[in-house]
């Protein structure tokens, strides 16, 4: 028996339970994921070509001043021209600073530093001007005052086909010496709009900015995100047209640059909603229960939330009990989570919080979670007040099934995930071995893979694990860890139907097997109790 009526597929919790055939599961999967192509095979490029590519691939390095604080960030870039231009994302040299709770400060200064060579006895550094910056495209010029015979030139990146063999340069997680990574073209693919060159060379935080070039030498993208970080392939590079179609436009042309709360702004004037500003980027808006929710632009996200108080100091057992009913809270949320920010000396504190893709995000939808973090805020009160507040059914959208259901199963569809029908609900296989669900829960895509029962040999160490798994919360961009009515474990996620994409549910879908695996990867499997 489950807290709520989910109509959970028992095959959800018994999948678990089987154990895997490592190499005949990846051999079918394999199969049955062509956009997960496995690495291509490591092929030596040319030496002079090499020595190229290490002379005109560059490490960025960016320091920002802001009142009482200065940060840096590290990237990836690589000449263009033999007078000193340089091609690197956007993000790479943004003026913008987030702090960990998600406010917004525009730097007083920038400070860009372009590094050649970086870790080997050749290494120079020089400063850089940032000529151009199109944070529409994430695509910025640099210029220094060198010559630099050696550079890369732009391919043609639409005669570029799927399987062709690439190599992603740059400096991951900000490593001194290039990296050079093997890989291969895997789809030209259109996503949240925009068209990118898909390839499943490895790039990591660091690699942004970096040229994803063939073993011509020639450069076919510019390496910008990865859908998801760990586990995937699935890596996104900007289409060398795209960045030679920019560049023959007038700096006028360019968007201007983002400031901070702006985006949100526009997304609260599209709603009747009262807020008010509150700096950095962020605005409260006030509810008649005495709740605020506050609203911001976190990275790529918009992020709404709510405070719930700081966990008891010094009573371990009382923060674990706390923890335990934080998850089993989140079992009956319809859109958000509760989630934990360790703040040190400062204390644990928990916070009620939903994040949605910018791209997915409208006036309606932040309207919708806010109403819902500040009667969840309320709920959660009543826990603290020793009440058991039931399920908010008034807070979720409601709808007709079928139809839901039937929509499901064509984004699913558009998405190109592979799946399995039930009578209710959609299984989606990865290709690590977690299967996925997602089905229509009283007007809610609800989408979860169970993980097991919850780890811990007693209450005591259950408690201290929850508040560990409350951080992990914190650092989930989509979903949740809540614990169901049988004491089991489950990553899950909630999206209203209405707002639901097709690219958005590819990568909620990716999100859950990926944090699924790595939860089993640090606690192994544990029984389910029901």
């Amino acid at each position: 028996m489950t807290a709520i009526a989910r109509s959970t597929h028992p095959a959800a919790k018994r999948h678990l339970l089987q154990p895997l055939v490592a190499a005949m599961v990846m051999c079918a999967l394999v199969q049955l994921f062509p956009q997960t192509l496995a690495p291509a095979e490591a092929q030596a490029l040319a030496p002079d070509l090499v020595t190229r590519i290490k002379d005109a691939v560059v490490l960025i390095d960016v320091t920002l001043t802001a009142p009482g604080m200065e940060t840096g960030a590290t990237g990836s870039g690589f000449v263009i021209s033999p007078d000193g231009q340089i091609i690197t994302n956007a993000h790479v040299v943004s003026t913008m600073i987030e702090d960990e709770l998600g406010g917004t400060t525009v730097a007083e200064s920038r400070v860009v530093q372009v590094i050649f060579h970086p870790g080997t006895p050749d290494e120079a550094a020089c400063p850089a001007q940032v000529l151009r910056e199109n944070h529409d495209l994430d695509l910025a010029l640099l210029k220094i005052n060198l010559a630099t015979p050696a550079f890369l030139e732009l391919g043609d990146s639409d005669a570029v086909v799927e399987t062709s063999r690439v190599y992603a340069c740059g400096h991951p997680l900000g490593l001194r010496e290039i990296s050079i990574r093997t890989g291969t073209v895997t789809a030209h693919r259109t996503w949240e709009g925009r068209p990118y060159i898909e390839h499943d060379a490895s790039a990591e935080e660091g690699n942004s900015g970096g040229p994803v070039v063939t073993d011509q030498g020639q450069v076919i993208g510019v390496h910008t995100l990865t859908l998801v970080s760990s586990g995937m392939l699935t890596k996104f590079a900007i289409p060398s047209n795209v960045v030679s179609a920019w560049l023959a436009t007038p700096p006028s042309e360019d968007p201007d640059i983002p400031i901070p709360g702006g985006a949100i702004r526009e997304l609260l004037a599209a709603t009747n909603l009262i807020y008010n500003d509150e700096g950095d980027g962020s605005f409260g808006i006030p509810y008649d229960n005495g709740v605020t929710i506050h609203a911001h632009q976190y990275e790529d996200f918009l992020r709404l939330y709510g405070e719930l108080g700081e966990l008891p100091r010094g009573d371990a057992a009382e923060q674990g009990r706390l923890a335990l009913e934080a998850l089993r809270f989140n079992y009956t949320d319809p859109v958000g989570r509760i989630s934990l920010w360790d703040r040190g000396e400062e204390g644990r504190w928990l916070y009620w919080e939903c994040q949605v893709p910018m791209s997915s995000a409208t006036g309606d939808y932040l309207a919708t979670i806010a109403l819902v973090g500040a009667n969840q805020v309320a709920r959660w009160d009543q826990v603290l007040a020793g009440q058991m507040p039931g399920e908010p059914s008034e807070l979720y959208p409601g709808g007709d099934e079928a139809t839901l259901l039937a929509r499901l199963k064509q984004q699913i569809e558009a998405a190109d995930l592979h799946y399995e029908e039930g009578e209710s609900y959609f299984k989606l296989p990865y290709d690590n071995g977690v299967d996925v669900y997602t089905q229509i829960y009283k007007g809610v895509v609800y989408t979860y893979a169970y993980t097991g029962g919850m780890p811990g040999a007693d209450e005591a160490e259950q408690g201290q694990i929850a508040i560990a798994l409350l951080k992990r919360n914190w650092a989930d961009p989509f979903g949740r860890l809540s614990l169901d009515g049988d004491f089991d474990l489950v990553w899950e996620s909630q999206v209203p139907a209405d707002f639901l994409t097709p690219d958005y549910l590819a990568i909620i879908g990716a999100t859950a097997a990926t944090q699924v695996a790595d939860f089993l990867e640090v606690y192994g499997r544990v029984p389910f109790n029901g």
